[in-house]
This record gives C-alpha cells, sequence and structure tokens, in this order.
C-alpha cells in the first residue's frame, strides 16, 4: 500500500511540471513542502483561491555583479533557493536583510521593501525580477522544476491585516501568474510564518 501511495504522488508531481498549474496542484506543492505557511493564516481553505486573469512580468533591472557572486553565495548560501540542478537560484531576503558576517555570526542591517532576484550561474545572469513594497511580501521559495518556482507570501488589506498570495514564476515566459484569496476572514496569525531557510542562520542583532 506505501509503494501505491508513493507511485500515485510521483505520478502527480510529473503531471504538475507538465502543465499549467492550477490552485489545486499549488495545495499538493505546498502542503508537501511547507505546511506551516498554509497553519500561519485563520480561516484558510484552498477553495477561496482564484487565478487572477492578468500576468505581472519580470522587472528585468538591476543586474547584479556576477564577478561578485562567488563571495554573496559564502554569505548567503545558507537562505538561498536553488533548483534542483543548483545552476539557477531565487534570493527573496538578501536586499532586506543585508546582512554581514563576523566571526562566523550574521548580523543585519534590515532594509525597508523586498527584491526579488533571480540568477542562472552558467549563463552569468543575475537580476531583480520583482520588487516589494510595504503592501506585499514573499516569505518563501519553491521550485517546481527549473523553469517554474512558487513565491509564497501576503499582501496588505486595508485593515493593514496579512492576506495570503502566491506568484507562480515562470523562466520561459519571463512572467508570474498570480493567485490571490477571496476570503476576507483568511488572515495571519499573530505568530507570522518564518522560513525553515531562515531557520538555518542566527542573525544577532534580530529578535
Amino acid at each position: 500500500m506505501k509503494n501505491i501511495i508513493i507511485v500515485f504522488f510521483l505520478f502527480l508531481i510529473n503531471s504538475i511540471q507538465s502543465q499549467n498549474l492550477q490552485v489545486k496542484d499549488l495545495r499538493v506543492v505546498i502542503d508537501k513542502n511547507i505546511p506551516d505557511w498554509t497553519n500561519s493564516f485563520e480561516n484558510f481553505d484552498w477553495n477561496d483561491f482564484i487565478k487572477v486573469d492578468s500576468i505581472a512580468d519580470f522587472e528585468k533591472v538591476e543586474k547584479q555583479n556576477v564577478k561578485k557572486l562567488e563571495k554573496f553565495q559564502q554569505l548567503y548560501d545558507p537562505i538561498i533557493s536553488y533548483s534542483e540542478n543548483k545552476n539557477k537560484f531565487i534570493d527573496i531576503y538578501s536586499y532586506q536583510l543585508n546582512l554581514e558576517k563576523k566571526n562566523e555570526k550574521y548580523y543585519s542591517n534590515i532594509d525597508v521593501g523586498q527584491a526579488i532576484y533571480f540568477c542562472e550561474i552558467n549563463k552569468k545572469l543575475w537580476q531583480r525580477i520583482a520588487y516589494n513594497e510595504y503592501s506585499k511580501y514573499f516569505e518563501d521559495v519553491i521550485w517546481i522544476n527549473e523553469n517554474k518556482f512558487l513565491l509564497v507570501g501576503y499582501e496588505k488589506t486595508e485593515n493593514d491585516k496579512n492576506s495570503p498570495i502566491i506568484y507562480v514564476g515562470n523562466l520561459k515566459n519571463q512572467s508570474f501568474e498570480i493567485i490571490i484569496n477571496t476570503n476576507k476572514k483568511c488572515l495571519q496569525k499573530e505568530n507570522f510564518y518564518k522560513s525553515k531557510k531562515l531557520k538555518n542562520i542566527k542573525i544577532e542583532n534580530q529578535e
């Protein structure tokens, strides 16, 4: 029975990788990888999520100096989200945290806003593809395959509460599909979600 379940799950994942992602597919991936994210919201129900009609194009601005990539990786490697082949990564934390490492300890000079960077190491491509200000924040990244990834996080409501939001990044199309929550009562709890990646480091001057 256990083997049958594993085979079915692998079949489902392969199917997800080869098609346009629907909300039901996102549920499988997110529940498997980061169930704590969904648990960080009250009244969370996958039936309340819908895909909006429009897409958001990658910004494709602020190219990074690839000569500094090795130094960057030495500092931020524990919190970078790599694809399976390790040639690509998404970085959602470095801009805001602005880390320094002294005597094997991390220190942060926190900045306002959040930049999302994509890097393809073999092609020496490293640039910003999105930027969030106060109204939106991505908390984690999940790679689906070498072409698609998820950004999960929240956007602010009119009452300054946090409502869940999901972006599906497509590297071939250079764009994001946007998944929003329609339940106004689905709001983030006081204990915010914290990615396992961020737990890989201890920042001395953060609570």
